[in-house]
């Protein structure tokens, strides 16, 4: 088993990352991805770039702890030393960095056959790293139960002692013991070293403390000879103690220890519009919709399948709710008012925070350092605007949209007029998570929930404010919110809200909550906090004028209808033909039997312009889409989509009872334009284009 699942993350780390791919041969941490920090001997290294290798093929391994150093018909060396390699491909290869370098800059050969291609890469004494379940160094992190040898969630014991959970990291100076961290928390390490049999591979055995129960999906970061690595998160449950008296919580229930409970509520957004709360479920694939009057789920709306549905926004007049689908690379626009009508919008990589500017969609994507801006009239991606690495948090306010780069360590402030970015660094190892701004002030407040504590950024003069709360009652502070000039935060790891006065900088007090709370939101008119804890599933209502509970919801009740399968495309066929002409176009995928309706949308390269220049598969560019009946010209928020090229027809459509196969005539009109368009699918429940679709890009020639 726990063969098996290590074998599983490290193929994620050969097959997840190709949307990094860059100009230029770029070497990164092959763990957390991260292209700044320091590359340990003996390590994993991943190398992005462009005709790197001419073939594609993973290493076996050939003893243990041995890859071979040639593979494809290629060869890395470092300094002159053969590197092992695990994986290689024309845009990316993975290696392990030679051992026996010494700091300093070494330099890095790609051999191609007779070929070559060098770069520089920094060597350290120490480059820790953190794998993920899903690649990419995000999300959950590749952490195992340790004898049970199964991923989270964990329980704080087992059968009675504490349960030991290994980490798989790469990049330890071995010759220190690491410090691990769970929300700015350290926590006992028990054994460190190789993983047995593995190349590159280090694990780190942890044992998790009683006082943690129920604190839910929290940020876990490994320091190594001074440096520290990217931050995943791991899931602890709550006990059946802590459960007793809940809503939804019956007599004789039980928690059984470190098993799935099949629901994880993960953000909470307010809609004024009805006075409910959105809250999407990451593990059920759910959307649900909260009565705050009647306390209890009015609808449930199906999300796609193992999609992630990771944060949610609402925007001012109530009538959209956009979700974040993190495993999807894309997010989901949800009429409101005819939950049927879902758009899917192609993001970037891992899309985790979503902000919203007047009618613009900010979504910051954790894998591939970007903000897709998409605008929410037309379904149209307008920009996607670099920013640092690992961005999370993002809020938006006064012309400007703050972001919170938790991997890299540094704030990028987004002029929203022309989309220029600002950098500010921060001090070494602050990793700001989450974003809210006071409009009033002119101020931001961005939680660091590995240092405990949060900083407060005045707009006007970028002068940051250091505030801690590494006190016994406000440790692992992450969401944030803000109202009437004061900032409420959520301490995940102590259970308790901290009140912070705007116009003093300075905090006023912290009040208690229930367990593990992991998102807020404001129902400002109501003068009331939604408290939203992932453990316990639980959305708590506070009276902000006297700090009182004054209400309880089962945040996971209500069973998804149905299920959705989104569509995958591997290939179009052809992917080109000139205006003029008559074609067959076949399109071969997965899960296609409910596409309607093929349509071409025009994606705003000009002519001769394609995929590889920077607005392919990948780049985050996904194309826009809305839903509603386009064919009568009205999309559910007033247009449909806007980018439909009138030029082409589409007919004869006809897909295998499968869903593998799809044909249909296309007629492509005399004076069409020369140029690329991005194919989309329309089903029952709206358009489809970009984001967990590939290889949809057409080319009508002249």
């Amino acid at each position: 088993m726990k063969t098996q699942i290590i074998g599983k993350f490290l193929l994620a780390l050969s097959l997840g990352a190709g949307a990094l791919s860059a100009q230029m041969m770029t070497v990164v941490n092959g763990a957390s991805f991260d292209p700044n920090g320091p590359l340990a001997p003996g390590s994993f290294a991943t190398m992005f770039g462009q005709n790197l290798c001419s073939q594609t093929a993973a290493g076996e391994w050939i003893a243990p702890g041995q890859l071979p150093t040639e593979l494809g018909g290629c060869m890395v060396t470092v300094n002159g030393m053969p590197a092992m390699l695990q994986y290689v491909s024309p845009n990316q290869v993975n290696f392990i960095v030679p051992e026996g370098l010494g700091p300093g800059q070494a330099q890095v050969v790609m051999h191609n056959g007779p070929q070559t291609m060098q770069g520089m890469m920094q060597v350290g004494q120490a480059g820790p790293g953190i794998f993920g379940m899903g690649g990419m160094g995000v999300g959950q992190g590749a952490m195992l139960h340790g004898t049970m040898w199964q991923p989270g969630p964990f329980s704080v014991t087992t059968n009675g002692q504490p349960t030991p959970v290994s980490i798989f990291v790469t990049g330890l100076d071995l010759s220190t013991e690491p410090e691990v961290t769970i929300g700015g928390i350290p926590v006992e390490v028990t054994w460190y070293g190789n993983a047995p049999g593995f190349a590159g591979l280090q694990q780190i055995n942890i044992v998790l403390p009683e006082n943690m129960a129920g604190v839910g999906m929290v940020p876990v970061a490994v320091t190594s000879d001074g440096v520290t690595s990217n931050v995943t998160f791991m899931n602890i449950l709550p006990t059946t103690q802590m459960m007793q008296g809940m809503p939804g919580w019956g007599p004789g229930m039980m928690i059984h220890e470190n098993m799935p409970r099949g629901h994880g509520p993960s953000y909470v957004a307010f809609n004024p519009a009805d006075g409910t709360a959105i809250i999407p479920d990451e593990e059920d694939d759910a959307l649900r919709v909260v009565s705050l009057q009647a306390l209890e789920t009015v609808r449930t709306i199906t999300l796609p399948d193992d999609s992630d549905a990771h944060a949610v926004a609402v925007n001012e007049t109530g009538t959209i709710a956009a979700v974040a689908l993190s495993h999807n690379n894309s997010v989901a626009l949800v009429n409101l008012q005819q939950p049927d009508d879902i758009a899917i919008v192609g993001t970037g990589v891992f899309p985790s925070h979503l902000a919203f500017a007047g009618t613009d969609l900010l979504v910051t994507n954790t894998g591939s350092g970007t903000v897709t801006v998409i605008d929410t009239t037309s379904g149209d991606v307008k920009r996607t605007v670099e920013v640092g690495f690992g961005p999370t948090g993002i809020a938006a306010g006064a012309g400007v949209a703050v972001v919170a780069n938790m991997q890299a360590g540094s704030l990028s402030l987004i002029n929203l007029a022309d989309y220029s970015v600002t950098e500010i660094e921060l001090a070494p190892g602050t990793r700001p998570h989450e974003v809210a701004i006071d409009a009033g002030l002119n101020k931001a407040v961005i939680t660091t929930p590995m240092s405990n504590g949060f900083l407060i950024l005045d707009l006007a003069t970028r002068q940051l404010t250091q505030v801690p709360t590494d006190v016994w009652n406000a440790m692992g502070p992450g969401a944030v919110v803000t109202h009437n000039h004061r900032a409420y935060i959520a301490n995940q790891m102590t259970a308790t809200i901290t009140v912070v006065n705007l116009q003093t900088n300075a905090v006023e007090t912290t009040f208690p909550v229930d367990p593990g709370p992991r998102a807020l939101a404001l129902d400002a008119a109501g003068n009331r906090l939604l408290v939203l804890s992932h453990s316990t599933g639980v959305l708590t209502i506070v009276d902000l004028a006297s700090y009182a509970v004054t209400g309880r919801v089962n945040a996971v009740e209500g069973d998804r209808p149905g299920r959705w399968q989104l569509p995958l495309v591997t290939s179009i066929n052809p992917d080109s033909a000139a205006r003029g002409s008559t074609i067959t176009l076949t399109i071969t995928g997965t899960n296609l039997q409910d596409v309607e309706e093929i349509e071409f949308h025009f994606t705003g390269m000009g002519p001769g312009m394609g995929p590889g220049d920077g607005m392919g598969p990948g780049s985050g560019m996904g194309g826009g889409m809305m839903g509603g009946d386009h064919n009568e010209g009205a999309g559910f928020m007033g247009g449909g989509m806007m980018n439909h090229d009138e030029k082409i027809r589409v007919s004869n459509l006809q897909v295998s009872p499968d869903g593998t196969t799809i044909t249909a005539t296309v007629e492509i009109a005399a004076d069409a334009e020369p140029g690329t368009r991005r194919i989309s699918l329309e089903t029952e429940r709206g358009h489809i284009m970009g984001g967990p679709m590939f290889h949809t890009w057409f080319t009508v020639t002249e």
